[in-house]
């Protein structure tokens, strides 16, 4: 490509490189359909054609979503999480442990700030089924059918909170490397719990979270329903009171409140609750646990 020179140049870049990102991003999310798919059709040989068919509507809205999200807050979140670990490290909050890192090794290192990151995760990820938080979270939730997909659908408020996770990690002295392994970790993970498989994960599921109880997380008007908030570890859930994994989930998935149409109903719905919220006489926000 021509070098593009001139005071519009820094713009014509960030727009090139924005575009690159988004193609990327799309052969990845490709890729990863081509695996989940294999994956049904050995999993659910009998219905996953059907199954598939079921979640396209909502997958459109998920695409849309995961495309702006790209172009648009993706490079939001990375400007920012940048410019507020630069501004706490100016201030010496956080602490640096390189000695600490290096005695113990990589593999327990990366261990280490998946384990701490989780937990941080699982705090977070509380917070935002709070009365405040949960009318952006919610847009996660509203996929009726729900797929490994599903968790590309989520609103800018809730992208911005997930990336406190990482600034949280940096300010704890983690190293860039293993902080950067987290976010793979717990994202590739995060699609693995999203899939609709009938997994239980048998003796692991007590250390790890299963598709099967983050499907609970996602049921509609059941006991235990918005529980299980940890992304990888389930010791969380349990050693906090959070776990609910009865048996297999076949209840319906979603939430209670008019979402809108499409997507724009979607980016819409939290402004219209915090507004109508702020009023006299607001209207209640509906938590899942309600």
């Amino acid at each position: 490509m021509a070098r593009v020179e001139g005071p519009l140049a820094p713009v014509i870049k960030f727009l090139v490189d924005d575009a690159l990102g988004l193609w990327q991003a799309l052969v990845a999310l490709a890729m990863l359909a081509v695996v989940f798919a294999a994956l049904a059709r050995v999993v659910k040989p009998a219905t996953w054609v059907e199954d598939g068919r079921s979640a396209l509507p909502q997958a459109r809205i998920t695409m849309v979503l995961s495309v702006v999200d790209q172009l648009t807050v993706t490079p939001a979140v990375s400007l920012f999480v940048a410019w507020l670990g630069t501004w706490l490290r100016e201030r010496g909050l956080g602490f640096e442990a390189p000695a600490l890192w290096a005695t113990i090794g990589p593999a327990p290192t990366l261990f280490a700030t998946v384990f701490v990151g989780d937990f941080v995760g699982y705090w977070r990820h509380r917070a935002q089924h709070s009365k405040w938080l949960w009318p952006a979270h919610a847009i996660h939730h509203s996929d009726t059918h729900m797929t490994w997909f599903t968790l590309e659908r989520m609103h800018p408020v809730d992208r911005f909170g997930s990336a406190l996770d990482t600034v949280i990690l940096a300010a704890l002295g983690f190293p860039f490397w293993a902080q950067a392994g987290n976010v793979f970790v717990r994202h590739y993970y995060g699609y693995v719990i999203h899939a609709d498989v009938p997994w239980t994960l048998g003796k692991a599921g007590l250390l790890f979270n299963s598709p099967v109880m983050h499907r609970w997380h996602h049921a509609r008007d059941v006991p235990g329903a918005g529980w299980n908030f940890a992304t990888v570890f389930s010791v969380f859930d349990r050693a906090f009171g959070t776990y609910h994994q009865p048996g297999p989930c076949e209840v319906p998935l979603g939430v209670r409140e008019d979402m809108g149409k499409g997507a724009m109903g979607q980016y819409l719905h939290p402004l219209k609750v915090w507004s109508a919220a702020l009023r006299p006489g607001r209207t209640k926000v509906i938590l899942p646990a309600e």
